[in-house]
């Protein structure tokens, strides 16, 4: 089993992707998380940024710095870790010459140009392939290169919408609520690191690399378990319970409930969980002689559980009550967390999961590492780069 606090760290030539060379072009989100998955396991990521303000995510709030100086974008921190970057304006003659010669010395390119860039900068999709064969080239875009929206903009709320989740979110006589963030964007990044990795493989059986499209409303609609039913009827907002896999619905007690410092939500939706919530409840009969296949009795019934599971916390916090029904009763319990509490919960801390990088103009922060954890520990996160911090030293000027 790996053992999370091991201290030996694996040496820069001997991590999983040690010698591959990868460009990145892409901006914001979804590729960028990409290109930082692949410098955490080795390899070396050129990040080519257009003069003069670079990757568009360095003027994106919080800011890391009193001053709010966009090399403190906690934003593009967090997205490029262990990269370098370098200027290089491909819009221009000499810019797009420089970029692909860049490229024809890669492994992998990273990139977001949708249908209207491509056609105005004259970009194909086999440019850098044709001089290149053994190029892996991932074009991460929200739409894709075709199909109706493929010429259309984009945002996280309009992914969100069009993937189906906002219409599972919140309560089903008020407006849909938005899952703040750019998650369509992290998950697309995953994707595209998946596809990376898939394209490699291939490529060291017959050698050819090939061009690979991810797009973040594909990403979404791959994970139609939010949206649908196992029985295929279309799952409906829920307000502070869990949306039911399937018509018949969950027992009661799924739900998110308050304690006296925040709230509490309860998950489960077997048999067995609702017998033990109700031995915990004092509440036995609740349990007995109930059809779950009455549909109309369960609705009823959820509301009264509802109210005895609020009393049942009164005077406890969110962590008494974690501790007893996950402790105790062994219960699936979660206090609802703020993000600075994340941040000291002993179980992500124990694990490793957070690194402290220091920024010449940020300062030192605390960032999540990797998702993972290896018998033999990667090595530590470095830092993001200054704007063309490395131009000199991979192009010579």
């Amino acid at each position: 089993m790996p053992n999370p606090t091991k201290n030996r760290e694996r040496q820069a030539d001997d991590l999983p992707l040690s010698g591959l060379e990868v460009v990145e072009v892409a901006q914001g989100v979804a590729g960028p998380f990409c290109g930082r998955l692949l410098a955490a396991l080795g390899a070396n990521v050129i990040k080519v940024e257009r003069p003069p303000k670079g990757d568009w995510s360095r003027k994106i709030a919080p800011f890391l710095s009193d001053d709010n100086h966009p090399e403190s974008s906690a934003l593009y921190l967090y997205n490029n870790t262990g990269k370098k970057s370098v200027l290089i304006d491909w819009e221009t003659e000499s810019g797009i010459d420089t970029l692909t010669s860049l490229v024809s010395k890669a492994d992998v390119l990273i990139e977001d140009w949708d249908v209207n860039y491509r056609e105005s900068a004259g970009l194909s999709t086999e440019k850098f392939n044709s001089e290149n064969p053994g190029l892996v080239e991932i074009c991460v875009t929200p739409f894709g290169l075709s199909g109706p929206y493929a010429r259309w903009k984009s945002t996280p709320i309009v992914q969100l919408a069009l993937g189906g989740y906002l219409s599972i979110m919140g309560y089903p006589s008020k407006e849909p609520l938005m899952l703040p963030g750019h998650q369509p964007d992290y998950l697309a990044g995953l994707n595209a690191h998946n596809a990376v990795q898939m394209a490699l493989f291939e490529r060291d059986i017959d050698g050819l690399g090939q061009f690979v499209e991810v797009t973040m409303l594909e990403t979404l609609a791959n994970l139609h378990q939010i949206a649908l039913e196992m029985d295929g009827a279309v799952r409906v907002r829920n307000g502070h319970r869990q949306s039911s896999l399937s018509r018949r619905g969950f027992p009661p007690g799924v739900s998110t409930l308050p304690a006296d410092d925040g709230y509490v939500t309860f998950g489960g939706g077997s048999v067995a969980i609702w017998e033990q919530l109700c031995l915990m409840l004092g509440r036995r009969d609740l349990s007995e002689n109930l059809d779950l296949d009455n549909l109309d009795e369960i609705a009823e019934l959820r509301c009264e559980v509802d109210e005895i599971m609020t009393e049942w916390m009164k005077g406890r916090t969110r962590e008494e009550v974690f501790l007893d029904a996950s402790r105790n009763w062994m219960l699936p319990v979660a206090p609802i967390m703020e993000l600075h509490e994340v941040l000291a919960d002993p179980q992500f801390n124990q694990r490793g999961l957070f690194q402290d990088i220091h920024h010449p103009v940020a300062g030192t922060a605390k960032y999540p590492t990797l998702p993972f954890v290896t018998s033999d520990p990667l090595q530590e996160f470095k830092r993001a780069p200054l704007l063309g911090e490395h131009t000199e030293e991979i192009l010579g000027r």
